[in-house]
């Protein structure tokens, strides 16, 4: 029986939850946003790695991220969150343009230099790149591109995006415990008869084989699992096909997406995506940025759409409820890992998708180190 590689202290110290965000979120692709959550003249405000960013696509519809600090006076230009119009400083006024140059700026004979050439003050920048719907950053100036990084999860991420229409259901929560917990909980599905015997083990149409899920562990940082749907439930959707039409990439199984370090989305049969961040707030807090995003569907009638607002409406409480028990356990686990000493055991078999993740993790926190500086 392996044990695990990561140490208990990693789940509680706040210096070793200081150096991850130096190191590992700061030289990792870091998912931030959905594309069309930056459509039309918008900002957007996130966290990568410690370091507070402004989202906002260019003039050509490029996602950008830059240095969320106006290069006047340093005030933060936008909270967390979208924000309608163009990026302002809400300390003198300063505006910034899609590009991140200072083009509106009070009393602008004050400052001849930047008149001159605003180019030269434009916000600092930062790797940022889409597959998709799906925007990445990194904060480190060196490391591979986006497309090498996710391997096999880009083409995924590029067929997965094919029709999306943006959101059905979003939801920000705090969750009590490390990231790793919350991550490592999202990748077995050993706790569900203990943790969801309400909610998992009673829904309909997934097969209840014991050797349905299938493990995809090839790639050293990603990984996915497949889990087939019941023939009988495909079948049902196949008769009301004439109803609820077509959506661009059905398929028949449950899939469960965990890209490296903090995203997972997931699908049952393609008819919507859930696509959950697990964000490192702090060494014992996570918070779980939720979002449900809709397909689009092709020869729908009115029936077949009233047909399908169930469907997600039914989607969208057994996520929450889901949420809630797993947060539950999750502040359990916490708990009990603040007072252990020896590392944790990860079965064989049930558990091989924590083990990848805690390989993978160990093998990332290393290398940061040693970008670092040989930082332990």
């Amino acid at each position: 029986m392996p044990t695990s590689v990561v140490s208990p202290h990693f789940y509680r110290d706040p210096d070793h939850h200081a150096r991850e965000l130096e190191g590992l979120f700061r030289e990792s692709w870091v998912f931030v946003c959905m594309r069309f959550e930056l459509d039309g003249l918008v900002h957007r405000g996130v966290q990568v790695g410690g370091v507070s960013l402004l989202l906002q696509c260019d003039s050509q519809g490029r996602p950008r991220a830059f240095l969320n600090v106006c290069s006047h006076r340093h005030a933060q230009l936008c909270e967390s969150g979208t924000h309608r119009g163009p990026a302002r400083c809400p300390y003198h006024g300063w505006v910034y343009d899609r590009e991140g140059v200072p083009v509106g700026i009070p009393a602008k004979h004050c400052f001849p230099e930047v008149v001159a050439e605003p180019a030269r003050f434009r916000l600092q920048e930062f790797n940022c790149e889409a597959v998709g719907q799906f925007v990445f950053v990194r904060i480190s100036e060196g490391g591979p591109a986006l497309r090498e990084y996710l391997g096999e999860q880009y083409a995924f991420l590029e067929r997965a995006s094919e029709g999306m229409q943006g959101l059905l259901d979003e939801f920000r929560e705090p969750v009590d415990a490390n990231w790793k917990i919350v991550i490592e909980n999202a990748l077995e599905g050993y706790h569900v008869p203990a943790v969801h015997s309400r909610t998992f083990m009673q829904v309909d149409g997934m097969d209840r084989a014991e050797t349905a899920p299938r493990f995809f562990l090839e790639d050293r940082l990603h990984s996915h699992l497949e889990h087939a749907a019941d023939a009988q439930w495909v079948a049902r959707f196949a008769r009301m096909e004439s109803k609820i039409g077509q959506w661009p990439w059905r398929f028949a199984h449950y899939t469960h997406h965990h890209i490296f370090p903090n995203l997972t989305v997931t699908s049952f049969m393609g008819y919507s995506f859930h696509v959950q961040s697990f964000e490192p707030t702090t060494s014992r807090q996570t918070t779980v940025h939720s979002r449900t995003v809709g397909v689009e569907f092709t020869g729908t009638t009115p029936a077949g759409a009233k047909m399908m607002e169930h469907i997600h409406a039914d989607g969208h409480a057994f996520t929450r409820k889901v949420f809630a028990e797993d947060g539950g356990i999750c502040i359990k686990v916490q708990a009990g890992v603040d007072q252990a000493q020896r590392p944790a055991l990860v079965g064989a078999g049930i558990e091989d998708r924590v083990a990848h993740f805690q390989a993978a993790y160990a093998r990332a926190l290393q290398g940061s180190e040693t970008s670092m500086g040989g930082k332990a």
